[in-house]
């Protein structure tokens, strides 16, 4: 288990288990040290020859405008190998994205046959994953790349790798329960299973609103059963179009390997090797010293700088989480000692978490950019000007606040000294501007820019700042891929379920409805706004958007609302739903990593949560706010 032993047992008494920089690691069983090695070596060589290849071929066009035709082959397949083999060992390593919400309320002899059956649940997804795997892989042996020439079925051997690793590694689970744990959990499962079959077996098939009604109402009870969301879209995703017979059930297949097939995404295990490289490689504390120097003199100084700090870290991470973490850590001391309540400064950090989600460069938006028809930079530039309204309310509020309760000013900076702590953090702050500047000017793709960034933050991380030795680089690259497994698995499963919900006809089923209450583009704000708050708060908020966000995004035309403006809001309205009780993941983890409490922290978080959901409404009315500067250079 990493991270602090606090925060762990916090999030988990709260009934979530969720990644920090990895993850809070709970119930994580290690095999023998070399098996888990080789998993290390496995995933940090597949990270790297990535790397190595984005970026040479990033430096060979630069140097003799000319380019290896054949690396983005080579690199999409080494991305399906971190998306089903990282997303296998993520599942392992206990690093999926899973509420324990409903287990952690069972009494403790019924808690063992839950952890089964969701075990159970991986177990009969995965099998379902290589049933209708092996079929795909024959019949595209005669296919050949593009460039390459070679078959395609070896870009599916990855999924049918990770699909038989999931197979083992939930026996293994079971193996560690007894018999009797696994023969009633089993009989359980079994037993709805066959439910469910016969049901629609004497029904008939399910399809149309039933069919989506209990697809989402599946959803919802295996996430409260503590199955790892990535493993739970996938499954009621088969389950669906098995029982609606909509199409064949290989075709959710098709769409779990090629919901990971855009270019874009190369750059999603860059954008988090970069977050975790800042951590890991000591720039944490340099950025946090020049953001309290800056700052500190404010009325509040301290809690002005975690608002502050958390536009830098945000987005780049790939955990909201690990953004978190990484500020919480790094402040929670100077807090206490100038007497901040530990509670106070969580609702802070959480305030501030929510108003980050729309900062470039944000990993959150260059998926749903991936996974839509946005473009990348348009999107991270459209999210400028609604962080800087939040964050500036944000800072109003801690200012207002500290002059009522009497906050503390840091110590006075002298000028010299503040020359000497930018001049330590200015190499540090240049990775987030490298990603800001090289994908929002064009000066290169976005996983041309993140792996520029990448071989910058690592070059720093060793020499410049000497906070990461060669084991430390290894293990960094290892845990960056098993997270970046862990993200472009849910990628994945989320696109599966997107696509197999625009099978079923839902988008015409929410038009129906949102007709009957006056059908206009007001209505239909308000309520993708409700909705992705609350999916955000059972969900987590990737997951939500990568579920609801295409069938809404298609939608906007026909009520007259900018996919660019509806997508910020969206995004700003699931980083709300994550940060909220009673099941606001990152709320729980927050108060964790701050060595308080739930309870006391609510009552200290609502005036700053108000404000944020006042911003998030005036977002939402004036489009301009997310539009000015998209149109200003002109971008669409």
């Amino acid at each position: 288990m990493t991270g602090p032993v606090a925060g762990s047992a916090a999030s988990h008494a709260a009934g979530i288990d969720a990644p920090d920089d990895g993850a809070l690691r709970v119930d994580f069983h290690p095999f023998a040290p070399w098996l888990e090695h080789t998993f290390d070596l496995v995933l940090g060589t597949v990270l790297m020859v990535e790397l190595v290849l984005m970026f040479g071929n990033t430096a060979m066009r630069a140097v003799s405008n000319n380019s290896l035709v054949w690396a983005n082959e080579v690199s999409e397949y080494a991305l399906t190998a971190l998306a089903f083999i990282g997303g296998a060992i993520a599942y392992h390593r206990g690093m999926h994205m899973v509420v324990r919400f409903g287990i952690s309320r069972l009494p403790l002899h019924l808690r063992e046959y839950a952890e089964c059956a969701r075990h159970y649940i991986v177990l009969i997804a995965a099998g379902i994953g290589v049933r209708y795997a092996i079929p795909m892989w024959i019949n595209s042996r005669t296919n050949l790349t593009t460039v390459l020439q070679v078959s395609k079925s070896w870009t599916l051997l990855p999924f049918i790798i990770g699909m038989v690793l999931t197979v083992i590694f939930a026996l293994t689970e079971l193996a560690r329960h007894t018999r009797r744990n696994n023969a009633v959990a089993g009989m359980i499962v079994l037993a709805l299973g066959a439910a469910w079959y016969f049901g629609q077996y004497f029904t008939g098939p399910w399809d149309g609103p039933a069919g989506v009604g209990f697809a989402l109402l599946l959803l919802l009870l295996l996430v409260f059963s503590g199955v790892a969301i990535g493993y739970v879209l996938m499954i009621t995703a088969y389950i669906y179009i098995y029982g609606s017979g909509e199409a064949d059930p290989m075709a959710v297949s098709f769409a779990l390997t090629n919901g990971i097939s855009s270019f874009i995404l190369l750059a999603v295990p860059f954008f988090i090797l970069a977050g975790k490289m800042m951590t890991d490689g000591g720039l944490t504390k340099p950025l946090a010293d020049w953001v309290t120097s800056v700052v500190g003199r404010l009325q509040g100084g301290l809690l002005q700088a975690v608002v502050v700090a958390m536009y830098i870290f945000s987005g780049i991470s790939g955990s909201k989480i690990a953004d978190v973490a990484a500020v919480g850590t790094t402040l929670k001391d100077m807090l206490k000692e100038q007497g901040y309540d530990p509670a106070e400064s969580a609702a802070v950090l959480s305030a501030a978490g929510i108003m980050g989600e729309t900062i470039p460069p944000s990993l959150v938006m260059m998926v749903l950019a991936s996974i839509t028809t946005l473009s990348v930079a348009s999107f991270f530039v459209a999210g400028v000007v609604p962080a800087a309204l939040l964050g500036g309310c944000l800072m109003a509020i801690v200012y207002y606040r500290a002059r009522k309760f009497g906050w503390p000013r840091c110590a006075r900076t002298t000028w010299p000294e503040r020359m000497k702590i930018t001049a330590r953090a200015f190499p540090a702050l240049l990775v987030p501007i490298i990603l800001i500047v090289g994908i929002v000017g064009g000066i290169a793709t976005t996983t041309e820019v993140s792996s520029l960034a990448v071989v910058y933050a690592m070059l720093v991380a060793i020499f410049f700042y000497r906070g990461m030795n060669f084991r430390a680089f290894l293990t960094t690259m290892a845990d960056s891929g098993t997270m970046a497994g862990m993200v472009l698995f849910m990628v994945s499963a989320g696109s599966a379920f997107s696509w197999t919900l625009a099978v079923s006809g839902l988008q015409s089923v929410v038009s129906g409805f949102l007709d009957t209450l006056g059908g206009s583009g007001a209505v239909f704000m308000a309520f993708s706004t409700v909705l992705m708050v609350i999916m955000g708060s059972i969900l987590e908020g990737l997951p939500s958007l990568l579920i609801f966000g295409p069938m809404l995004l298609q939608m906007t035309p026909q009520y007259g609302i900018e996919p660019m403006h509806f997508g910020i809001v969206m995004i700003i309205a699931m980083g709300i739903g994550t940060f909220i009780p009673p099941f606001g993941i990152c709320y729980f983890v927050t108060c964790a990593v701050m060595d308080t409490t739930v309870e006391k922290v609510t009552p200290r978080f609502a005036p700053y949560l108000a404000v944020l959901v006042i911003g998030l409404v005036v977002i939402a009315i004036f489009p301009s706010i997310s539009l000015v500067l998209p149109h200003a250079l002109n971008l669409k």
